[in-house]
């Protein structure tokens, strides 16, 4: 099963498949998607989460804050639905 992630306000589209993280996927489709520690700690990759459910393989790295905000770390992020996540700075 794979699901649809877009990505705002560049409109791209890539699918990513139950197994992989946010950021597998979209690497294994050669998109230009920023990330620099791949653990949850440089806060490159994070996206805002408009649509859509994800989890992580616990321990989940989200504070409570990161939470309410709807902050998607998608180095470590499982999609769980088709999703819409906004990054200023991923060009289509």
């Amino acid at each position: 099963m794979s699901y649809l992630v877009t990505v705002l306000p560049a409109k791209l589209q890539f699918s990513v498949a139950q197994n992989e993280t946010i950021l597998q996927a979209a690497l294994r489709q050669g998109i230009d998607f920023p990330y620099r520690c791949q653990q949850g700690v440089c806060t490159s990759c994070v996206c805002k989460l408009r649509q859509g459910t994800v989890d992580y393989t616990p321990p989940s790295p989200l504070t409570e804050l990161d939470q309410q905000q709807g902050f998607v770390y998608c180095c470590l992020a499982f999609a769980r639905s088709d999703l819409e996540l906004h990054h200023p700075f991923i060009r289509g």
